[in-house]
C-alpha cells in the first residue's frame, strides 16, 4: 500500500407537585401564581448584558465563544430580554459594559438581569491558600509572562460580586461558559424549589461551565443544554417557568451525562445571606419554530459565504424556511468550496467549511501529511506507442472540480502499526496464509507467510523494515479498515483516491511522461531502472535498489508529493476496467 496508500484526502448536550403553578405576562410586567395561589409580581422586564471573547490577543483563540453569545443574546431576545451584545472587549470595555449594566439597566428593582461570559477563564491560589477566578479580556496578558498586567486587566470573581452588589434589580443570574473556582461564589448543589413568596426575595445566582482543572471544548456543551434549556427543556417541575434553581439542577445533569463526566458544571449563589434567599424565575415562551437558523464556520475567517438558491444576503444566524440550502465558501488564494445542507424547522445548524489553499499542509494526530490538490483538468491516460502506453490507458480529458487533501507520502508501516495496536486488526495477509507480491519477471505470485510485519522480498528473503518503510502486504481491504479506523480517530473523513485524483496529482500539472520531465532517473524514483527512459536519464545500474526504501527519501513532484513514481504501488477506490474508447 503506498499512499493509502498515498492518498488519504478529507472532505472536507418525578413530578414534585400536585398543585400546578402558573405564570402569566400582563400588560406592566410578569407575575406568576404561586402554588399557595398568591398572585407574585417578579418583573417589570428582562435585560441581558452577553459578551463573548473569541479573538484574544496573548491567549488562544477560541474560534465558538462570540458565536455562543450571539446564539444566547438572539435565543434572550426572543424570550423578552433586551439584550446588550459585547464582542471581544478589551479590560476596559468589559468594565465598562458591566458598569453600564450596573448603573443603568440594574438600578430598576423589579428587573431580572441575567450576565453570559463566555471567554477564557482562569483560577489562581493566593498566599493564604484559598482560590481566586477570573475571567479574561481580549487585551489580558498571560499570567506566567507579565503578572501585574494579569493583575490590572484579568476581572476577577470579587470584581464581579462588587458590580452584582451595585445592581438594584432583585434578580441577578450570572452565566460563565468558562472554567475556574474561587472567590465570592458560595458552590454548591442546586436544589429544586417550588415557587413561593420566598422567590420574590432578592437572589445573586451563578452557573460556572467547569471547574477549574477541566479543560472545555470550543464547541461549547455548556451553551448546547443552556438553549436547550431556557426554550423548556429546564422546566422540571413541568409548571410554565425555569427557576435559576432548575437551570443549575438540569445544565450539571445534562452536561456531565454528555461528557462522560470530563466536565462538572458549578452552581451556587453569592456568599451574602441578604442576597441568596430568592430564585430567578424564566418564562417559558413559545419560541418560533416554523423556521430553522443556519451558521457557517469558516477556515480562513472571514471567508465570504454564500447562499446560492436564495436571494437573500447570508449572516450568522439567518433564519431560513424548511428546506435544502446551496452554501458557497470563497476567499482569495483559497479553492471555492460549495455544500448542500438540509435545514429543519425549529434547528439551529452549524456547518465548518476549511478551504483548501495551494501548497497547504495538514498534519493529523499520527503524523501523516497532507497537502492541498486544486481542482482543475488534465489529460489521463498514456499513448500506446509501443514503449510505455499501455492497450488500457486510452487518452482522454478528465475535470476535478472539487480539491481535495492528498497525504505527501505513503502510509508507513509506524502509520499501520497504530492501527493494528489500537484495534488488534489482522491482515488479509496474516489470515489468509500469505500476501501476493510481484516478481522480478512482472507477474504476481503469493508468499506463504508474508505479511505487512515480515513482507519479503521479490526474492522471499527478508529484508529489515522499519517504521519509515511503506507498509506492503496489505490487501484492498486492509486499505478500506485502516481508513475506517483513521477517520474515526480523528473526527475527518478519509478515503482512497480515485485514479483520476491519483494520476491528476501524480502529474502535478506536467504533461512530460513523468513529473520530473521525459525520463526518468533512478535518483528520482526508486524502478528497476530498466526500459526505453533508463537511459536517456544516464541512471547507473548500481543504483538500482531490489527493495522499497524509507518514504521521502526522494525528492518530491512539483505539488510536494513523495514516490509517485516507483518504491510500492498503490491502492486506489476504483475497481480495475478499461477506458472508454
Amino acid at each position: 500500500m503506498k499512499q493509502i496508500a498515498v492518498s488519504f484526502f478529507s472532505l472536507f448536550f418525578c413530578a414534585l407537585l400536585t398543585v400546578p403553578c402558573h405564570v402569566c405576562a400582563v400588560s406592566k410586567g410578569i407575575r406568576v401564581v404561586s402554588c399557595g395561589g398568591q398572585s407574585l409580581h417578579l418583573y417589570k422586564d428582562y435585560h441581558a448584558l452577553v459578551v463573548g471573547v473569541s479573538n484574544y490577543d496573548k491567549w488562544p483563540a477560541l474560534t465558538n465563544a462570540v458565536r455562543d453569545a450571539s446564539e444566547v443574546s438572539w435565543l434572550l431576545k426572543r424570550m423578552g430580554f433586551k439584550v446588550t451584545l459585547v464582542t471581544d472587549p478589551n479590560s476596559e470595555e468589559l468594565k465598562r459594559a458591566l458598569n453600564d449594566l450596573a448603573q443603568e439597566a440594574g438600578q430598576e428593582p423589579d428587573r431580572g438581569v441575567v450576565f453570559y461570559y463566555a471567554g477564557h477563564g482562569e483560577t489562581q491560589t493566593l498566599a493564604d491558600g484559598s482560590k481566586l477566578g477570573f475571567i479574561i479580556p481580549r487585551d489580558c496578558p498571560l499570567l506566567r509572562e507579565d503578572l501585574q498586567g494579569f493583575a490590572t486587566r484579568a476581572m476577577s470573581t470579587k470584581a464581579i460580586e462588587t458590580y452584582s452588589a451595585l445592581i438594584r434589580s432583585k434578580h441577578v443570574l450570572m452565566f460563565f461558559d468558562s472554567s475556574f473556582s474561587g472567590g465570592v461564589f458560595s458552590l454548591g448543589p442546586a436544589v429544586l424549589k417550588v415557587i413561593s413568596e420566598k422567590s420574590a426575595l432578592p437572589a445573586r445566582q451563578y452557573i460556572i461551565a467547569g471547574k477549574e482543572d477541566e479543560p472545555l471544548p470550543d464547541r461549547s456543551v455548556f451553551k448546547r443544554f443552556l438553549l436547550k434549556g431556557l426554550k423548556g427543556d429546564a422546566d422540571l417541575i413541568h409548571d410554565g417557568y425555569i427557576t435559576g434553581s432548575e437551570l443549575g439542577v438540569y445544565l450539571v445533569d445534562r452536561v456531565v451525562k454528555a461528557t462522560r463526566g470530563r466536565q462538572h458544571p458549578q452552581y451556587g449563589k453569592i456568599s451574602n445571606p441578604a442576597l441568596a434567599r430568592g430564585d430567578f424565575v424564566f418564562q417559558v415562551v413559545e419560541t418560533k419554530t416554523d423556521t430553522g437558523r443556519l451558521f457557517v464556520e469558516t477556515d480562513p475567517e472571514g471567508a465570504r459565504v454564500r447562499i446560492l438558491n436564495i436571494r437573500p444576503r447570508f449572516n450568522q444566524g439567518i433564519e431560513l424556511e424548511p428546506g435544502k440550502y446551496h452554501v458557497e465558501v470563497s476567499a482569495a488564494g483559497y479553492a471555492t468550496e460549495k455544500k448542500w445542507v438540509n435545514l429543519g424547522a425549529g434547528e439551529d445548524k452549524t456547518i465548518d467549511i476549511r478551504l483548501g489553499k495551494f501548497g497547504d499542509v495538514l498534519t493529523n494526530s499520527l503524523g501523516m501529511k497532507f497537502v492541498f490538490i486544486r481542482p482543475g483538468n488534465f489529460v489521463m491516460g498514456s499513448p500506446h506507442d509501443g514503449d510505455i502506453g499501455l492497450d488500457d490507458e486510452t487518452v482522454h480529458r478528465v475535470t476535478l472540480t472539487k480539491g481535495f487533501y492528498m497525504q505527501n507520502s505513503e502510509v508507513t508501516v509506524g502509520h499501520f502499526r497504530q492501527f493494528v495496536k489500537a484495534t488488534g486488526y489482522k491482515t488479509e495477509g496474516e489470515t489468509k496464509g500469505g500476501c501476493w507480491v510481484r516478481t522480478k519477471h512482472g507477474g504476481w505470485k503469493k508468499e506463504k507467510g508474508s505479511n505487512w510485519k515480515s513482507p519479503g522480498s521479490w526474492e522471499t528473503a527478508e529484508f529489515k523494515e522499519t517504521d519509515g518503510h511503506p507498509v506492503t502486504c496489505v490487501s484492498w481491504n486492509d486499505a478500506r479498515a485502516f481508513i475506517k479506523w483513521l477517520s474515526r480517530k480523528e473526527g475527518m473523513a478519509y478515503g482512497l483516491p480515485t485514479e483520476a485524483e491519483w494520476e491528476y496529482a501524480c502529474r502535478a500539472g506536467t504533461t512530460t511522461p513523468f513529473a520530473f520531465g521525459p525520463c526518468l532517473s533512478t535518483g528520482q524514483g526508486n524502478y528497476g531502472g530498466v526500459g526505453p527512459y533508463f537511459s536517456d536519464c544516464k541512471s547507473v545500474y548500481s543504483a538500482v535498489r531490489k527493495r522499497p526504501i524509507k518514504v521521502a527519501t526522494l525528492a518530491p513532484n512539483p505539488w510536494g508529493l513523495f514516490d509517485m513514481h516507483g518504491n510500492v504501488s498503490e491502492w486506489c477506490e476504483d475497481w480495475y476496467g478499461r477506458y472508454p474508447e
